[in-house]
C-alpha cells in the first residue's frame, strides 16, 4: 500500500498534499539524555504514552523501556489504586523487599539513570505537564487506528503545552507489533501529519517487532496513591540523596546546601544517612491516597452522579441554595472552564435530573482544590473558590483558602 492511499484512507487526519517525512535519521534526533549521565543527582523523567498497542499493553511498556535505555533504568506504572515499580536491565531479586515507595525510590535512585513513568489511564497529559517533561515517548502499534491514535495523543500534547504556555516537549514515537518497513511507514506518517498541523517533529524512537526477554528486578505494588507532581519532587528527591550519599562515600566535595566556613563538613554514618535519606524522600509524597469524592469531603455540599464527557476529573455538587459547583484538583484547572461550558449548554436536562438546582440563569461555582495551601496563591482572585483538604488519620479535613467576597477582589 502507498503512502498516498494511507493519506486517503486517513483523510481525517490529512487535508493537503504534504510529502511524506523519511523515518532515515529520525532515531539520531532523540535527545541526548538517552546516554548522557546524570549531573549531580539531576534524574531523567520520561513518560511513556500507551496507545493502541497489540494484545496486552503492560509487556509492550517494559519491553520498550528497557531498549530505549540500555543502563539501569526505573519503570513506575501509575494507576488508581497505587504505584507498580521496577528496575529494568539491573541486577537484584525478581521481588523487593522495600517497605514503602519512599524506601524503594531511594535504592532506585543509586542505580537507575532514567526514570520511566506511565501515566494512570486518563490522566496522561496532566501527568507530562505535572512531570516537567521534555520528551515524552509515545507507544504505538503499527496498524492504522493505532496510527489515528498516535497522531491524537501527539496532537494533544503539543496542544495542552501551548495552552498553558509552555514549549512542547519532544514526542519521540515507538512503534511495536510490526515489521520495520511497517512501524517505518507508520512513523512517517504520523510525523508528515504533525510537521503539516502541529510544527511538531516526531522522531523514531525505535521499531519494536516483537516481545523479547526483559530483565525485570526489584518488582513492587503499593497501594499509595501519589499524584504526579508529588512523585517528581519524590524522585528528584531520591535522586540528589542517592548522589549525595556516593559523593561522601568516594570523599568528593560538593556544595551543601548549608555552606560553613569554619566547621569542617563532616560524613554521617551509613545507617543515620540512609534514614534521613528515606525519611527526606517519604516527605516529598504528600498524598497518600486521595479521597474517593472531593464532593463528599466539602461540607455544605451535596455530589451529584453526573460527569462533563472527556472530563470526567471535575465533579458535579450542589448546595442548600440550588447552586451547581464544579470541583477539580488543581492538576486539572483546565478541565473546570469546559465543564461550566458544558454545564450552560445543558442547562435544562442537568435541572430535569436534579430538580433541586436553581432555575434560569443557573448559578454556577467553580472550585478548585489544593493539597498544599503555597500551591494556591497563584488562584486567589480569579474568580475561582479556592479549597484545601488535609489528610488525617480519621480522615480529610476541609480548610476554606478564600470565600464568595474575596474570590474576584
Amino acid at each position: 500500500m502507498s503512502i498516498d492511499d494511507r493519506f486517503d484512507r486517513l483523510a481525517s487526519l490529512f487535508l493537503g498534499e504534504h510529502e511524506p517525512t523519511p523515518t532515515s535519521g529520525m532515531e539520531m534526533a532523540m535527545r541526548s539524555t538517552t546516554v548522557a549521565a546524570p549531573r549531580e543527582g539531576v534524574v531523567v523523567i520520561t513518560p511513556l504514552i500507551a496507545g493502541n498497542l497489540p494484545v496486552l499493553a503492560h509487556p509492550w511498556l517494559w519491553h520498550v523501556a528497557a531498549r530505549l535505555d540500555a543502563r539501569p533504568t526505573a519503570l513506575l506504572r501509575m494507576a488508581s489504586d497505587g504505584v507498580q515499580v521496577a528496575l529494568l536491565n539491573a541486577s537484584g531479586p525478581a521481588e523487593s523487599s522495600d517497605s514503602d515507595l519512599a524506601a524503594w525510590l531511594l535504592h532506585a535512585a543509586t542505580v537507575a539513570r532514567r526514570w520511566f513513568v506511565v501515566p494512570r489511564s486518563g490522566g496522561e497529559i496532566e501527568t507530562v505537564a505535572a512531570l516537567e517533561a521534555e520528551e515524552a515517548v509515545v507507544v504505538t502499534g503499527g496498524d492504522e487506528a493505532a496510527t489515528v491514535a498516535a497522531y491524537q495523543w501527539i496532537r494533544r500534547l503539543v496542544e495542552s503545552a501551548k495552552n498553558a504556555g509552555k514549549s512542547a516537549p519532544l514526542t519521540p514515537i515507538a512503534v511495536v507489533g510490526c515489521e520495520e518497513h511497517a512501524a517505518k511507514e507508520a512513523a512517517a506518517t504520523v510525523s508528515t501529519a504533525s510537521q503539516a498541523f502541529l510544527s511538531q517533529t516526531v522522531p523514531l524512537a525505535g521499531t519494536f517487532p516483537r516481545l523479547e526477554r526483559t530483565a525485570v528486578s526489584h518488582q513492587r505494588f503499593f497501594s499509595e496513591c501519589v499524584q504526579a507532581a508529588e512523585l517528581l519532587a519524590a524522585i528528584r528527591t531520591a535522586g540528589a540523596a542517592a548522589w549525595a550519599r556516593a559523593s561522601a562515600a568516594k570523599n568528593v566535595p560538593h556544595i551543601s546546601a548549608q555552606p560553613s566556613v569554619s566547621t569542617p563538613r563532616t560524613v554521617p554514618e551509613p545507617s543515620n544517612a540512609s534514614h534521613q535519606a528515606a525519611a527526606a524522600v517519604a516527605a516529598s509524597i504528600v498524598a497518600v491516597g486521595i479521597p474517593e469524592g472531593i464532593a463528599s469531603s466539602v461540607p455544605g455540599l451535596w455530589p451529584i452522579a453526573i460527569r462533563c464527557p472527556g472530563h470526567a476529573h471535575v465533579e458535579f455538587a450542589s448546595d442548600a441554595s440550588g447552586r451547581l459547583h464544579l470541583l477539580a484538583w488543581s492538576e486539572h484547572a483546565n478541565s473546570l472552564r469546559v465543564a461550566r461550558a458544558w454545564s450552560q449548554r445543558h442547562a435544562a436536562l442537568l435541572r430535569a435530573g436534579f430538580p433541586g438546582l436553581a432555575a434560569d440563569p443557573m448559578p454556577i461555582i467553580e472550585r478548585l482544590v489544593f493539597r498544599d495551601a503555597t500551591h494556591a496563591v497563584e488562584w486567589h482572585h480569579t474568580g475561582v473558590r479556592l479549597d484545601l483538604l488535609v489528610h488525617q488519620p480519621g480522615g480529610w479535613l476541609h480548610v476554606a483558602l478564600n470565600d464568595e467576597q474575596s474570590q474576584q477582589l
